[in-house]
């Protein structure tokens, strides 16, 4: 992932200020655009209802530590596989008539590779500091 970053990025890297920024400008967007994508989902029985919440969250939770844990691989490939069985996992332990929106999936999806894209992507060290493993 590092060495296709680094050749998109041909030997451009971000300070630490480019790259907070764009973690909080993705985190802002992404949460916005979930608000939205969880419209409807008040329509659920409560047992479903608090289900979605909390598996959402978990996921949303594990995309933050991609960028927040020297684990961020580890964190990375945990998310996306979270991501890709959330709905066997809704369906296996909800409530009969639990649904995810639609376009629940694809959001987190793109949240994951977005964050994953920045985190992985070429970075101007500070002088006398050591990168992360």
């Amino acid at each position: 992932m590092r060495k296709l970053a680094r050749h998109l990025f041909d030997g451009a890297r971000m300070t630490d200020a480019e790259y907070r920024a764009n973690l909080n400008g993705i985190n802002i967007f992404f949460g916005a655009v979930l608000g939205f994508v969880l419209a409807g989902t008040e329509t659920l029985e409560t047992a479903g209802f608090t289900l979605v919440l909390v598996l959402c969250s978990a996921i949303v939770i594990s995309i933050l530590y991609i960028s927040s844990s020297r684990r961020r691989l580890v964190y990375f490939l945990y998310t996306a596989l979270g991501i890709a069985c959330l709905p066997q996992v809704v369906t296996l332990i909800g409530p009969a008539g639990t649904t995810l929106p639609p376009k629940l999936i694809p959001t987190l999806a793109v949240w994951t590779a977005m964050t994953a894209f920045v985190e992985f992507a070429p970075r101007v060290q500070p002088e006398g500091t050591t990168r992360r493993p």
